[in-house]
């Protein structure tokens, strides 16, 4: 699956990932966000 979300990330293709993995945050996206009582904000990688 990793491949394949790598694939549409080097087309340019913009994907949302929902995910408790540290390990796929780390190696799929580029810019993370955090959800957390009902507030969003941007992670640093």
């Amino acid at each position: 699956m990793r491949e394949y979300l790598l694939s549409y990330k080097e087309q340019g293709k913009t994907i949302l990932i929902c995910s408790h993995s540290a390990e796929d945050i780390s190696v799929l996206c580029e810019t993370v966000h955090e959800m957390d009582k009902g507030i969003i904000s941007e992670l640093e990688k």
